[in-house]
Protein backbone atom coordinates (compact mmCIF):
# COMPACT_ATOMS: atom_id res chain seq x y z
CA UNK A 1 0.00 0.00 0.00
CA UNK A 2 1.54 3.28 -1.11
CA UNK A 3 1.53 6.63 0.71
CA UNK A 4 -0.99 7.91 -1.83
CA UNK A 5 -3.33 4.99 -1.10
CA UNK A 6 -3.03 5.62 2.64
CA UNK A 7 -3.84 9.33 2.19
CA UNK A 8 -6.92 8.41 0.13
CA UNK A 9 -7.90 5.84 2.77
CA UNK A 10 -7.73 8.39 5.59
CA UNK A 11 -9.50 11.09 3.53
CA UNK A 12 -12.28 8.67 2.66
CA UNK A 13 -12.66 7.69 6.32
CA UNK A 14 -13.09 11.38 7.11
CA UNK A 15 -15.75 11.93 4.42
CA UNK A 16 -17.78 8.82 5.20
CA UNK A 17 -17.63 9.47 8.94
CA UNK A 18 -19.15 12.92 8.38
CA UNK A 19 -22.15 11.19 6.82
CA UNK A 20 -23.17 10.11 10.34
CA UNK A 21 -23.33 13.77 11.33
CA UNK A 22 -25.26 14.67 8.20
CA UNK A 23 -27.75 11.86 8.86
CA UNK A 24 -28.33 13.00 12.43
CA UNK A 25 -29.04 16.54 11.25
CA UNK A 26 -31.10 15.81 8.12
CA UNK A 27 -33.02 12.57 8.72
CA UNK A 28 -35.29 13.96 11.49
CA UNK A 29 -36.63 16.55 9.04
CA UNK A 30 -36.60 14.66 5.74
CA UNK A 31 -37.24 11.14 6.97
CA UNK A 32 -34.83 8.26 6.37
CA UNK A 33 -36.05 7.19 2.92
CA UNK A 34 -36.36 10.70 1.56
CA UNK A 35 -32.92 11.62 2.88
CA UNK A 36 -31.29 8.47 1.41
CA UNK A 37 -32.85 9.00 -2.02
CA UNK A 38 -31.99 12.71 -2.11
CA UNK A 39 -28.42 11.78 -1.14
CA UNK A 40 -28.09 9.67 -4.29
CA UNK A 41 -29.76 12.29 -6.49
CA UNK A 42 -27.40 15.06 -5.36
CA UNK A 43 -24.51 12.67 -5.96
CA UNK A 44 -25.79 12.10 -9.49
CA UNK A 45 -26.06 15.86 -10.08
CA UNK A 46 -22.46 16.22 -8.90
CA UNK A 47 -21.29 13.61 -11.38
CA UNK A 48 -23.11 15.47 -14.16
CA UNK A 49 -20.80 18.39 -13.39
CA UNK A 50 -17.84 16.08 -13.97
CA UNK A 51 -19.34 15.13 -17.33
CA UNK A 52 -19.66 18.78 -18.32
CA UNK A 53 -15.96 19.38 -17.64
CA UNK A 54 -14.83 16.16 -19.30
CA UNK A 55 -17.41 14.43 -21.56
CA UNK A 56 -14.96 11.58 -22.24
CA UNK A 57 -15.82 10.13 -18.82
CA UNK A 58 -19.42 9.61 -19.94
CA UNK A 59 -18.24 7.90 -23.11
CA UNK A 60 -16.15 5.52 -21.00
CA UNK A 61 -19.13 4.85 -18.74
CA UNK A 62 -21.35 4.03 -21.72
CA UNK A 63 -18.95 1.29 -22.83
CA UNK A 64 -19.60 -0.58 -19.59
CA UNK A 65 -23.17 0.45 -18.88
CA UNK A 66 -24.31 -3.10 -18.05
CA UNK A 67 -21.63 -3.61 -15.40
CA UNK A 68 -22.14 -0.09 -14.07
CA UNK A 69 -25.86 -0.79 -13.75
CA UNK A 70 -24.96 -3.72 -11.50
CA UNK A 71 -22.55 -1.56 -9.47
CA UNK A 72 -25.01 1.33 -9.24
CA UNK A 73 -27.82 -0.92 -8.02
CA UNK A 74 -26.03 -3.39 -5.72
CA UNK A 75 -23.52 -1.01 -4.13
CA UNK A 76 -25.47 2.25 -4.05
CA UNK A 77 -29.25 2.33 -4.57
CA UNK A 78 -30.24 -0.97 -2.95
CA UNK A 79 -27.90 -0.77 0.10
CA UNK A 80 -28.96 2.82 0.84
CA UNK A 81 -32.62 1.73 0.86
CA UNK A 82 -31.88 -1.37 2.96
CA UNK A 83 -29.89 0.59 5.53
CA UNK A 84 -32.63 3.23 5.69
CA UNK A 85 -35.18 0.56 6.60
CA UNK A 86 -32.77 -1.03 9.07
CA UNK A 87 -32.05 2.29 10.78
CA UNK A 88 -35.72 2.63 11.73
CA UNK A 89 -35.46 -0.30 14.18
CA UNK A 90 -31.75 -0.87 14.78
CA UNK A 91 -29.38 1.30 16.79
CA UNK A 92 -26.50 3.02 14.99
CA UNK A 93 -24.03 0.96 17.04
CA UNK A 94 -25.41 -2.31 15.71
CA UNK A 95 -25.41 -0.94 12.17
CA UNK A 96 -21.76 0.07 12.57
CA UNK A 97 -20.83 -3.47 13.64
CA UNK A 98 -22.81 -5.01 10.79
CA UNK A 99 -21.22 -2.59 8.34
CA UNK A 100 -17.79 -3.63 9.62
CA UNK A 101 -18.46 -7.10 8.14
CA UNK A 102 -18.10 -5.71 4.60
CA UNK A 103 -14.34 -6.39 4.27
CA UNK A 104 -14.85 -9.96 5.48
CA UNK A 105 -17.57 -10.46 2.88
CA UNK A 106 -15.39 -8.82 0.22
CA UNK A 107 -12.50 -11.11 1.10
CA UNK A 108 -14.74 -14.19 0.99
CA UNK A 109 -16.11 -13.27 -2.45
CA UNK A 110 -12.62 -12.42 -3.74
CA UNK A 111 -11.11 -15.69 -2.53
CA UNK A 112 -14.06 -17.90 -3.52
CA UNK A 113 -14.90 -16.54 -6.96
CA UNK A 114 -11.75 -14.72 -8.06
CA UNK A 115 -8.98 -16.76 -6.42
CA UNK A 116 -7.69 -13.72 -4.56
CA UNK A 117 -6.51 -15.28 -1.31
CA UNK A 118 -6.06 -13.46 1.98
CA UNK A 119 -2.98 -13.93 4.14
CA UNK A 120 -3.32 -15.14 7.73
CA UNK A 121 -2.17 -11.70 8.87
CA UNK A 122 -4.94 -9.97 6.90
CA UNK A 123 -7.62 -12.39 8.15
CA UNK A 124 -6.46 -11.93 11.76
CA UNK A 125 -6.54 -8.17 11.26
CA UNK A 126 -10.14 -8.28 10.07
CA UNK A 127 -11.28 -10.25 13.12
CA UNK A 128 -9.38 -7.91 15.45
CA UNK A 129 -10.89 -4.90 13.69
CA UNK A 130 -14.44 -6.22 14.03
CA UNK A 131 -13.78 -6.97 17.72
CA UNK A 132 -12.64 -3.36 18.10
CA UNK A 133 -15.85 -2.07 16.52
CA UNK A 134 -17.87 -4.20 18.96
CA UNK A 135 -15.93 -2.71 21.89
CA UNK A 136 -16.30 0.77 20.45
CA UNK A 137 -20.06 0.40 20.12
CA UNK A 138 -20.58 -1.73 23.25
CA UNK A 139 -22.89 0.76 24.95
CA UNK A 140 -25.10 0.98 21.88
CA UNK A 141 -24.98 -2.78 21.35
CA UNK A 142 -25.97 -3.77 24.85
CA UNK A 143 -27.96 -0.75 25.93
CA UNK A 144 -31.27 -1.23 24.14
CA UNK A 145 -29.86 -1.29 20.63
CA UNK A 146 -32.92 -3.02 19.23
CA UNK A 147 -36.32 -2.20 20.65
CA UNK A 148 -37.52 -5.79 20.24
CA UNK A 149 -35.32 -8.72 19.16
CA UNK A 150 -37.92 -10.41 16.96
CA UNK A 151 -38.80 -7.17 15.19
CA UNK A 152 -35.12 -6.24 14.93
CA UNK A 153 -33.86 -9.42 13.26
CA UNK A 154 -35.39 -8.59 9.88
CA UNK A 155 -33.98 -5.03 9.82
CA UNK A 156 -30.55 -6.44 10.75
CA UNK A 157 -30.97 -8.84 7.85
CA UNK A 158 -31.64 -5.87 5.59
CA UNK A 159 -28.38 -4.27 6.75
CA UNK A 160 -26.40 -7.47 6.16
CA UNK A 161 -27.90 -7.78 2.70
CA UNK A 162 -26.79 -4.21 2.04
CA UNK A 163 -23.27 -5.18 3.16
CA UNK A 164 -23.31 -8.05 0.65
CA UNK A 165 -24.19 -5.51 -2.03
CA UNK A 166 -21.19 -3.35 -1.09
CA UNK A 167 -18.91 -6.40 -1.21
CA UNK A 168 -20.25 -7.59 -4.58
CA UNK A 169 -19.92 -4.12 -6.10
CA UNK A 170 -16.32 -3.82 -4.90
CA UNK A 171 -15.36 -7.15 -6.46
CA UNK A 172 -17.11 -6.36 -9.74
CA UNK A 173 -15.23 -3.05 -9.90
CA UNK A 174 -11.87 -4.67 -9.20
CA UNK A 175 -12.20 -7.60 -11.59
CA UNK A 176 -14.22 -6.23 -14.51
CA UNK A 177 -13.64 -2.47 -14.52
CA UNK A 178 -9.90 -2.31 -13.92
CA UNK A 179 -9.30 -0.37 -17.15
CA UNK A 180 -12.06 2.17 -16.48
CA UNK A 181 -11.26 5.38 -14.59
CA UNK A 182 -12.71 5.79 -11.08
CA UNK A 183 -14.51 8.94 -12.22
CA UNK A 184 -16.19 7.12 -15.14
CA UNK A 185 -17.22 4.26 -12.84
CA UNK A 186 -18.73 6.69 -10.35
CA UNK A 187 -20.50 8.67 -13.08
CA UNK A 188 -22.17 5.57 -14.50
CA UNK A 189 -23.09 4.08 -11.14
CA UNK A 190 -24.43 7.32 -9.63
CA UNK A 191 -26.47 8.36 -12.66
CA UNK A 192 -28.11 4.94 -12.83
CA UNK A 193 -28.74 4.91 -9.08
CA UNK A 194 -30.21 8.43 -9.29
CA UNK A 195 -32.73 7.35 -11.91
CA UNK A 196 -33.78 4.43 -9.71
CA UNK A 197 -34.05 6.58 -6.57
CA UNK A 198 -35.88 9.52 -8.18
CA UNK A 199 -39.40 7.99 -7.82
CA UNK A 200 -38.64 7.21 -4.16
CA UNK A 201 -37.51 10.79 -3.58
CA UNK A 202 -40.71 12.15 -5.13
CA UNK A 203 -42.96 9.76 -3.19
CA UNK A 204 -41.22 10.04 0.20
CA UNK A 205 -40.51 13.79 0.22
CA UNK A 206 -42.15 15.46 3.27
CA UNK A 207 -44.44 17.84 1.38
CA UNK A 208 -45.99 20.57 3.47
CA UNK A 209 -43.27 20.46 6.12
CA UNK A 210 -40.79 23.22 6.72
CA UNK A 211 -37.22 22.00 6.06
CA UNK A 212 -34.45 24.01 7.71
CA UNK A 213 -31.42 25.36 5.86
CA UNK A 214 -29.23 23.16 8.07
CA UNK A 215 -31.07 20.03 6.93
CA UNK A 216 -30.76 21.01 3.26
CA UNK A 217 -27.04 21.69 3.70
CA UNK A 218 -26.68 18.24 5.27
CA UNK A 219 -28.34 16.38 2.41
CA UNK A 220 -26.39 18.34 -0.21
CA UNK A 221 -23.08 17.75 1.58
CA UNK A 222 -23.69 14.04 2.07
CA UNK A 223 -24.56 13.74 -1.62
CA UNK A 224 -21.62 15.74 -2.94
CA UNK A 225 -18.80 14.85 -0.54
CA UNK A 226 -19.79 11.67 1.32
CA UNK A 227 -21.22 9.98 -1.77
CA UNK A 228 -20.03 11.33 -5.15
CA UNK A 229 -16.46 12.32 -4.24
CA UNK A 230 -16.17 9.48 -1.72
CA UNK A 231 -17.14 6.87 -4.32
CA UNK A 232 -14.47 8.16 -6.68
CA UNK A 233 -11.97 7.62 -3.88
CA UNK A 234 -13.23 4.13 -2.97
CA UNK A 235 -13.21 3.05 -6.62
CA UNK A 236 -9.62 4.24 -6.86
CA UNK A 237 -8.71 2.24 -3.76
CA UNK A 238 -10.51 -0.89 -4.95
CA UNK A 239 -8.58 -0.86 -8.20
CA UNK A 240 -5.32 -0.12 -6.42
CA UNK A 241 -5.29 -2.35 -3.33
CA UNK A 242 -8.19 -4.74 -3.90
CA UNK A 243 -11.77 -4.98 -2.57
CA UNK A 244 -11.03 -6.47 0.85
CA UNK A 245 -8.34 -3.99 1.83
CA UNK A 246 -10.31 -1.05 0.42
CA UNK A 247 -13.51 -1.97 2.27
CA UNK A 248 -11.51 -2.31 5.51
CA UNK A 249 -12.31 1.38 5.78
CA UNK A 250 -15.63 0.35 7.37
CA UNK A 251 -13.60 -0.63 10.45
CA UNK A 252 -12.15 2.87 10.84
CA UNK A 253 -15.28 4.91 10.08
CA UNK A 254 -16.82 4.47 13.59
CA UNK A 255 -13.69 6.00 15.15
CA UNK A 256 -14.03 9.18 13.12
CA UNK A 257 -17.80 9.19 13.67
CA UNK A 258 -17.36 9.14 17.46
CA UNK A 259 -14.69 11.86 17.32
CA UNK A 260 -16.94 14.08 15.21
CA UNK A 261 -19.86 13.34 17.51
CA UNK A 262 -17.72 14.42 20.47
CA UNK A 263 -16.48 17.62 18.78
CA UNK A 264 -19.56 18.71 16.83
CA UNK A 265 -22.50 17.21 18.73
CA UNK A 266 -21.09 17.24 22.28
CA UNK A 267 -21.52 13.47 22.62
CA UNK A 268 -19.74 11.46 25.34
CA UNK A 269 -16.29 9.94 24.77
CA UNK A 270 -15.91 7.01 27.19
CA UNK A 271 -13.26 4.40 27.98
CA UNK A 272 -14.82 1.81 25.66
CA UNK A 273 -14.50 4.25 22.75
CA UNK A 274 -10.80 4.78 23.44
CA UNK A 275 -10.01 1.07 23.86
CA UNK A 276 -12.14 0.07 20.88
CA UNK A 277 -10.45 2.67 18.69
CA UNK A 278 -7.00 1.34 19.62
CA UNK A 279 -8.04 -2.24 18.83
CA UNK A 280 -9.54 -1.15 15.49
CA UNK A 281 -6.35 0.61 14.48
CA UNK A 282 -4.31 -2.52 15.25
CA UNK A 283 -6.70 -4.70 13.25
CA UNK A 284 -6.73 -2.26 10.33
CA UNK A 285 -2.93 -2.09 10.32
CA UNK A 286 -2.80 -5.89 9.98
CA UNK A 287 -5.65 -6.23 7.46
CA UNK A 288 -4.14 -3.59 5.17
CA UNK A 289 -0.79 -5.39 5.39
CA UNK A 290 0.92 -2.11 6.18
CA UNK A 291 4.60 -1.70 6.94
CA UNK A 292 5.82 1.40 8.74
CA UNK A 293 9.24 0.96 7.19
CA UNK A 294 7.79 1.13 3.69
CA UNK A 295 6.52 4.68 4.25
CA UNK A 296 10.04 5.94 4.94
CA UNK A 297 10.93 5.05 1.37
CA UNK A 298 9.50 6.20 -1.94
CA UNK A 299 6.76 3.88 -3.16
CA UNK A 300 4.85 3.47 -6.41
CA UNK A 301 1.38 4.91 -6.71
CA UNK A 302 -0.17 1.51 -7.13
CA UNK A 303 0.42 -1.50 -4.94
CA UNK A 304 -1.53 -4.59 -5.87
CA UNK A 305 0.67 -7.13 -4.23
CA UNK A 306 -1.16 -10.11 -2.80
CA UNK A 307 0.40 -12.20 -0.03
Amino acid sequence: MSRRDLIIFISLSFMWSLSFIFYRVGVPEFGSMSFASLRVIFAGITMLAFVMFNPSHLAAARQHWKLLTVVGLVSTAIPFVLFSYAAQAVNAGVLAVLNAAVPMMSGFIASTFFNDKLSKKQTLGLFIGIAGVIILMSESLFGGAVTDLSSGLLPMGYALLGCVGYAVGANVTKNYLQDTSPVAITIGAMLIASVVMLPIAIYEFPYGQSISVKAWVSVVCIGVFSTAIAFIFINELIKSIGPMRATSITLVIPIFAIIFGYILLDEALDTAAIIGSAVILIGTYLSLNLSLASFTKSSPSLDVERK
